[in-house]
Protein backbone atom coordinates (compact mmCIF):
# COMPACT_ATOMS: atom_id res chain seq x y z
CA UNK A 1 0.00 0.00 0.00
CA UNK A 2 1.26 3.48 -0.90
CA UNK A 3 1.18 6.00 1.96
CA UNK A 4 -1.08 8.96 1.31
CA UNK A 5 0.65 12.33 1.37
CA UNK A 6 -1.56 15.37 1.77
CA UNK A 7 -0.74 18.61 -0.05
CA UNK A 8 0.69 21.12 2.45
CA UNK A 9 -2.51 23.23 2.59
CA UNK A 10 -4.65 20.16 3.32
CA UNK A 11 -2.12 18.83 5.83
CA UNK A 12 -2.27 22.10 7.76
CA UNK A 13 -6.10 21.94 7.84
CA UNK A 14 -6.00 18.31 8.92
CA UNK A 15 -3.39 19.01 11.62
CA UNK A 16 -5.32 22.01 12.97
CA UNK A 17 -8.56 20.03 13.13
CA UNK A 18 -6.87 17.12 14.84
CA UNK A 19 -5.14 19.45 17.35
CA UNK A 20 -8.48 21.12 18.11
CA UNK A 21 -10.12 17.75 18.75
CA UNK A 22 -7.21 16.52 20.89
CA UNK A 23 -7.32 19.74 22.91
CA UNK A 24 -11.08 19.32 23.47
CA UNK A 25 -10.57 15.72 24.60
CA UNK A 26 -7.83 16.72 27.03
CA UNK A 27 -9.66 19.79 28.39
CA UNK A 28 -12.95 17.98 28.93
CA UNK A 29 -11.45 14.73 30.19
CA UNK A 30 -13.26 12.69 27.54
CA UNK A 31 -12.95 8.96 28.18
CA UNK A 32 -10.71 6.98 25.84
CA UNK A 33 -13.54 5.08 24.17
CA UNK A 34 -15.50 8.18 23.14
CA UNK A 35 -12.25 9.98 22.28
CA UNK A 36 -11.32 7.21 19.84
CA UNK A 37 -14.56 7.81 17.92
CA UNK A 38 -14.22 11.60 17.89
CA UNK A 39 -10.64 11.32 16.62
CA UNK A 40 -11.91 9.49 13.53
CA UNK A 41 -13.54 12.68 12.26
CA UNK A 42 -10.55 14.24 10.44
CA UNK A 43 -9.59 10.97 8.74
CA UNK A 44 -13.16 10.27 7.62
CA UNK A 45 -13.64 13.82 6.35
CA UNK A 46 -10.43 13.66 4.28
CA UNK A 47 -11.35 10.22 2.93
CA UNK A 48 -14.79 11.37 1.78
CA UNK A 49 -13.39 14.56 0.22
CA UNK A 50 -10.81 12.54 -1.71
CA UNK A 51 -13.46 10.11 -2.95
CA UNK A 52 -15.46 13.04 -4.29
CA UNK A 53 -12.46 14.01 -6.43
CA UNK A 54 -11.48 10.54 -7.64
CA UNK A 55 -12.43 9.93 -11.28
CA UNK A 56 -12.84 6.19 -10.59
CA UNK A 57 -15.72 6.86 -8.21
CA UNK A 58 -19.20 6.87 -9.75
CA UNK A 59 -21.39 9.96 -9.66
CA UNK A 60 -23.94 8.39 -7.25
CA UNK A 61 -21.13 7.48 -4.82
CA UNK A 62 -19.64 10.97 -5.15
CA UNK A 63 -23.07 12.36 -4.28
CA UNK A 64 -23.21 10.23 -1.13
CA UNK A 65 -19.70 11.37 -0.17
CA UNK A 66 -20.80 14.94 -0.87
CA UNK A 67 -23.75 14.66 1.50
CA UNK A 68 -21.44 13.39 4.24
CA UNK A 69 -18.86 16.14 3.63
CA UNK A 70 -21.60 18.78 3.66
CA UNK A 71 -22.89 17.36 6.95
CA UNK A 72 -19.41 17.74 8.48
CA UNK A 73 -19.27 21.36 7.33
CA UNK A 74 -22.84 22.35 8.19
CA UNK A 75 -22.97 24.52 11.31
CA UNK A 76 -26.26 22.98 12.39
CA UNK A 77 -26.81 19.25 12.56
CA UNK A 78 -28.35 16.76 14.98
CA UNK A 79 -25.58 17.26 17.56
CA UNK A 80 -24.13 20.72 16.85
CA UNK A 81 -20.47 21.24 17.74
CA UNK A 82 -21.27 24.86 18.60
CA UNK A 83 -23.30 23.67 21.58
CA UNK A 84 -21.46 20.56 22.74
CA UNK A 85 -17.94 20.95 21.37
CA UNK A 86 -16.14 17.88 20.09
CA UNK A 87 -18.97 15.59 21.20
CA UNK A 88 -20.88 17.07 18.27
CA UNK A 89 -18.57 15.22 15.90
CA UNK A 90 -20.04 11.86 16.91
CA UNK A 91 -23.04 12.20 14.60
CA UNK A 92 -20.73 13.36 11.79
CA UNK A 93 -18.56 10.26 12.26
CA UNK A 94 -21.59 7.96 12.23
CA UNK A 95 -23.04 9.57 9.09
CA UNK A 96 -19.63 9.33 7.39
CA UNK A 97 -19.40 5.62 8.19
CA UNK A 98 -22.90 4.91 6.90
CA UNK A 99 -21.96 6.80 3.73
CA UNK A 100 -18.79 4.73 3.34
CA UNK A 101 -20.70 1.51 3.84
CA UNK A 102 -22.95 2.50 0.96
CA UNK A 103 -20.05 3.72 -1.21
CA UNK A 104 -18.26 0.38 -0.75
CA UNK A 105 -21.20 -1.37 -2.42
CA UNK A 106 -20.39 0.53 -5.63
CA UNK A 107 -16.67 1.37 -5.42
CA UNK A 108 -13.83 -1.14 -5.29
CA UNK A 109 -12.47 -1.44 -1.76
CA UNK A 110 -8.88 -0.90 -2.95
CA UNK A 111 -9.81 2.53 -4.32
CA UNK A 112 -11.39 3.54 -1.03
CA UNK A 113 -8.43 2.21 0.95
CA UNK A 114 -6.02 4.23 -1.23
CA UNK A 115 -7.53 7.39 0.21
CA UNK A 116 -7.64 6.26 3.85
CA UNK A 117 -4.88 7.61 6.08
CA UNK A 118 -6.31 6.58 9.44
CA UNK A 119 -4.29 4.37 11.76
CA UNK A 120 -6.91 1.62 12.16
CA UNK A 121 -8.12 -0.71 9.43
CA UNK A 122 -10.91 1.07 7.53
CA UNK A 123 -13.33 -1.88 7.47
CA UNK A 124 -12.72 -2.41 11.17
CA UNK A 125 -13.52 1.26 11.81
CA UNK A 126 -16.76 1.01 9.84
CA UNK A 127 -17.82 -2.10 11.74
CA UNK A 128 -16.87 -0.63 15.12
CA UNK A 129 -18.76 2.62 14.54
CA UNK A 130 -21.88 0.91 13.22
CA UNK A 131 -21.97 -1.49 16.18
CA UNK A 132 -21.57 1.40 18.65
CA UNK A 133 -23.73 4.04 16.95
CA UNK A 134 -26.84 3.56 19.10
CA UNK A 135 -24.80 3.73 22.30
CA UNK A 136 -22.88 6.81 21.16
CA UNK A 137 -25.76 9.04 20.07
CA UNK A 138 -28.99 7.13 20.64
CA UNK A 139 -31.31 5.22 18.34
CA UNK A 140 -33.38 8.27 17.39
CA UNK A 141 -30.39 10.19 16.08
CA UNK A 142 -29.04 7.14 14.24
CA UNK A 143 -32.41 6.75 12.53
CA UNK A 144 -32.40 10.45 11.57
CA UNK A 145 -28.86 10.13 10.19
CA UNK A 146 -29.87 7.13 8.08
CA UNK A 147 -32.89 9.04 6.79
CA UNK A 148 -30.69 12.03 5.97
CA UNK A 149 -28.28 9.90 3.96
CA UNK A 150 -30.71 7.48 2.35
CA UNK A 151 -33.66 9.77 1.63
CA UNK A 152 -36.29 8.33 -0.60
CA UNK A 153 -36.89 10.49 -3.64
Amino acid sequence: MIPVVLPEKHQRFYDKLREKIESFIKDKGVNDTVASYILLAPDLFVLLARLMLDKRVSVPSKAIAGVAVAYFIAPIDFIPEVLVGGFGLLDDVILAVYALRRILVDVDETIVREHWNGEEDLLGVITKVIKSADDLVGKKIVKKLEETLFRKK
